[in-house]
């Protein structure tokens, strides 16, 4: 298997039946064997994690789950539903990770838990990430396995992919798209214009169901691929093209998903636009980052780069990159040590990762989770400086140095170590213990009762909130059949007046919060009012507290 095998690689009918060459057999069968011993080595640590983990899911990640579970109810009983679920469980964010994770919530029943069979699904998207990094190396240093090999290494030792491993978030799907369109990038000025333009398109509308700001993050490979594109003889090569299997599978999906994906737009634009708004900049964005310069704000961005990709040990493997690159440079000045297409991939990429980092320095809200897919750029940037090097040593050193920031962050994710220098937010132990887990449970079964009856979850706390509990009531109802509704008070509610409208205007069946002793003081910007709720739910003849037993102060009320 060469690397156009699997990527478009023109099959004509007609032609007479080869047989491939002993070399070429055993040059594809090593490729592949490297191949899937790197994947293998950089997922089993993280199957590991997700298999012991028995966190319930917070605010995103389990509205995620939550549509993925009723796409599959409504799959299986309601084609009309179904559809409705499609355009519209998700309307302030694009609904590719749900689309997907519908297709492994079966999967649930054969591994016990349906949260890691949807991260299952996000295991796969990184798969197909590193397998997208290693092609792209394959084209910069053809006569090399250590080159993408390296990017591969760099990639999966990095803090951020580990951490996003482990959780439902959009940002793998995203940074499959991007490795998508470096790969075309890369390989544009010999591929025909047909394989181009397909390829082109799948990864676009991958990246605009993963999240409405891709764009952004694939534009100027875009504006290469563009150039070389009108360069090309557009109506040439389609016929080989659409004869190929995986130009077949190229097409079919893209007829299915493009008429959707637009669908989709067409209903949620508006809901999706004043999202992204919103979370960049303003009053809500603030409470996720600080107004500021953009020269301080880029000092901010950079050290998330450096934690994210680069701590503990891989900022060494690109002094080493960068100085061995150097001295091949010298060695043989006066010739190119790299072709026109590899050089221009290598400079749209660092030229892309700081368009990005400027882009983030000049919004409000602060996550290192929007710099994940910088992390394809920054593989191609380093595989690209040392693509002409040939010195065993210092691909030795680079690999070891890269097996030890691996091996140090999965010791700290699965228990074996306290916690690293400069940690990533999204690196954390799996939580073994079950017992806020069953809660949520409980509570679901206690009101979850009547169809289409609503209750109010008065706490916004990771573990308990409106969305973990209707994730959990959406599981719920693939036993039962009954699907419980939760909703809150309203997002970072201040004012206790209109929550009391709220509950009073839902005609709610259940109240559900924590007592004083569990809820957050001083209480943070989302849990203003639940305290003064709760309260007033104590004293309100309306209202009668259920008994259940707790270990984490959970109390529900039913409205009588």
């Amino acid at each position: 298997m060469t690397p156009d095998d699997d990527l478009g690689q023109a099959e004509d009918p007609g032609a007479c039946q080869t047989t491939e060459t002993p070399s070429k057999s055993r040059s594809g069968k090593t490729e592949l064997l490297c191949l899937l011993s790197l994947i293998g080595a950089a997922l089993i640590p993280n199957i590991l994690w997700i298999i012991r983990d028995r966190t319930p899911w917070p605010w995103d990640q389990a509205w995620y789950g939550e549509v993925s579970v009723d796409l599959w109810f409504n799959l299986t009983r309601s084609m009309v539903d179904w559809g409705r679920t499609m355009l519209t469980g998700m309307n302030l964010k694009p609904p590719g990770i749900v689309w997907l994770g519908q297709l492994f919530v079966p999967l649930g029943a054969l591994g016990g838990s349906i949260e890691s069979a949807l991260l299952f699904s996000v295991l796969l998207t990184q798969a197909v990430t590193l397998y997208l990094i290693f092609q792209i190396g394959r084209t910069i240093a053809p006569k090399s396995y250590a080159v993408p090999a390296l990017g591969v290494s760099i990639a999966a030792a990095a803090q951020s992919f580990v951490g996003l491993s482990h959780q439902f978030f959009v940002e793998p799907l995203q940074a499959l798209a991007v490795a998508w369109t470096v790969l075309i990038m890369v390989r544009c000025s010999e591929w025909p214009a047909a394989r181009i333009m397909l390829h082109l398109a799948g990864a676009l509308l991958a990246g605009i169901l993963a999240k409405a700001t891709t764009p952004i993050y694939c534009l100027l490979p875009c504006l290469y691929i563009a150039f070389v594109l009108i360069r090309k003889p557009l109506l040439q090569g389609w016929r080989s093209e659409l004869y190929s299997r995986s130009g077949r599978v190229l097409v079919i999906s893209i007829v299915m998903a493009a008429p959707l994906t637009a669908m989709w737009y067409a209903v949620n634009l508006k809901a999706v636009w004043r999202h992204v708004r919103d979370s960049s900049s303003g009053e809500i964005a603030l409470e996720y980052g600080a107004r500021a310069s953009v020269g301080t704000k880029l000092v901010v961005w950079l050290k998330l780069l450096e934690q994210s990709f680069l701590s503990p040990y891989v900022s060494w493997v690109v002094i080493l990159v960068v100085a061995a690159g150097l001295v091949v440079r010298f060695a043989s000045a006066g010739r190119r040590s790299l072709p026109s297409p590899v050089r221009a991939t290598a400079v749209l990429s660092a030229l892309q990762c700081g368009l990005l980092l400027l882009v983030f320095s000049m919004n409000d809200a602060v996550d290192a989770r929007y710099m994940y897919a910088m992390l394809v750029f920054l593989a191609v940037i380093v595989m690209s400086i040392c693509a002409p090097v040939t010195s065993r040593a210092a691909f030795a050193a680079m690999f070891a140095l890269c097996a030890l920031q691996f091996i140090a962050v999965h010791r700290v994710v699965l228990g074996g170590a306290g916690v690293l220098p400069d940690q990533f937010e999204w690196l954390t132990k799996p939580h073994v213990d079950q017992t806020r887990y069953r809660e949520v449970e409980g509570i679901v079964a206690i009101t979850s009762t009547v169809a289409g009856r609503y209750n109010i979850v008065g706490v916004e706390e990771p573990w308990l909130n409106a969305n973990t509990v209707s994730f959990f009531a959406a599981k719920h109802r693939l036993e039962t059949g009954v699907r419980g509704y939760f909703t809150s008070l309203g997002y970072a509610e201040k004012n206790v007046a209109a929550a009391r409208k709220r509950v009073e205007d839902l005609n709610l069946l259940y109240y559900i919060t924590l007592n004083e002793p569990f809820q957050t003081t001083p209480p943070n910007f989302v849990n203003i009012v639940s305290l003064p709720m709760l309260k007033q739910i104590r004293i309100d003849p309306h209202f009668d507290q259920v008994p259940f037993p707790t270990a984490n102060g959970v109390v529900i009320f039913r409205h009588n």
